[in-house]
């Protein structure tokens, strides 16, 4: 097997959320998920805009070996919360399949980094991008999360940084052309 074929693959994913509620959100992205696990992915990781003490929080629970990162919020925090509880019940056999990929877009509501400013933040960014890319290199497809808002955009394609998060352009740029970077990178030849 070639290593090309060990990669995973960027998938966009649009969620519309003025017609989906929070656990139609979620069922959409974990029937995608077994869909590309039955494909041939080694797991599913969706993006997802966390502040940073969620962002801590989800990378703790994975290094443990566990999958429930009870993450709950409004906006894409509520659909995540949904994605997790389906995971307990009808979805159960995704558990170790199915991840979270935290984007940073605010500092922590619980123990805030201080100083928290543009060149930290912008740390934290590209550690969360790398950490993507190292999900992608080791076979697992990452679903970019879109909504009917970004979808159509050409400079801002995936739902980042919305909502209470007010990204500065630099850092908002930096993720839209890395994720952008990410799709082309890790298309699906055969579908390209």
């Amino acid at each position: 097997m070639s290593n090309i074929s060990m990669k995973g693959m960027f998938v966009n994913l649009n969620l519309n959320y003025q017609v989906l509620f929070s656990e139609q959100q979620a069922e959409r992205i974990l029937n995608k998920a077994a869909e590309l696990v039955a494909d041939k992915a080694k797991g599913v990781a969706i993006t997802y805009s966390a502040n940073y003490g969620q962002t801590r929080k989800i990378q703790q629970v994975y290094f443990a070996g566990c999958w429930n990162t009870e993450t709950n919020g409004a906006n894409q925090a509520a659909v995540i919360h949904a994605m997790e509880s389906l995971l307990a019940g009808t979805y159960k056999h995704l558990q170790d399949k199915m991840r979270i990929v935290p984007i940073t877009t605010m500092n922590a509501y619980d123990s805030p980094v201080s100083p928290w400013n543009q060149d930290v933040h912008m740390g934290i960014v590209i550690t969360d991008l790398d950490r993507i890319q190292t999900y992608l290199e080791a076979g697992w497809y990452i679903l970019g999360w879109q909504n009917q808002q970004t979808v159509n955009e050409q400079i801002h394609p995936y739902a980042v940084g919305g909502g209470i998060a007010s990204l500065s352009d630099v850092i908002s740029s930096k993720i839209q052309k890395t994720l952008m970077s990410y799709a082309d990178k890790y298309k699906n030849i055969t579908n390209a």
